[in-house]
C-alpha cells in the first residue's frame, strides 16, 4: 500500500509539468520569418520548464541557431549550443533561464532573432 502511494504521489507531482507544458508557435501564423517583430510576439508571455518553441520556416531560406548573449546581441552564429535547419524545429525547455535564437541569414539586417526567458 505504502508503494501505491508512493506512485501517487510522484505521478502528482511529475504529470502537471507534462500536462500544462505549452507548445508555442514563434511568430504565430508569420512565423520565423524576416520582418517579424519578435520583440512584441514575446511580450505577455510567460514560458515554463517544459514548454516548447515551434520554429516554421522555409528550410533553405531562414535557420534557427542557438547562441548566448554575445551572440543574440552582435548576431554572430559561431559559438552556438546548436543549428537547425529542417523548417519545423520543435525546441523543448528542460531548465529555466534566458534562452536566444537567431536567424544566421537575417540577424543582421531584419533583426530576426528572439530571446526567451523561461521561469
Amino acid at each position: 500500500m505504502a508503494g501505491v502511494a508512493y506512485l501517487l504521489v510522484v505521478a502528482l507531482l511529475v504529470l502537471p509539468s507534462a500536462v500544462f507544458a505549452t507548445q508555442y508557435f514563434v511568430g504565430d501564423d508569420q512565423g520565423w520569418n524576416s520582418g517579424v517583430d519578435y520583440y512584441a510576439w514575446v511580450e505577455g508571455k510567460t514560458f515554463h520548464v517544459g514548454d516548447s518553441l515551434v520554429f516554421n520556416y522555409n528550410a533553405g531560406e531562414h535557420n534557427v541557431i542557438v547562441v548566448g548573449a554575445n551572440g543574440y546581441d552582435q548576431c554572430l552564429a559561431s559559438p552556438n549550443s546548436g543549428a537547425y535547419y529542417t523548417g519545423n524545429d520543435v525546441l523543448t525547455f528542460v531548465a529555466a533561464g534566458d534562452f536566444y535564437f537567431i536567424c544566421e541569414y537575417h540577424c543582421d539586417y531584419s533583426d530576426q532573432k528572439v530571446k526567451v526567458t523561461v521561469n
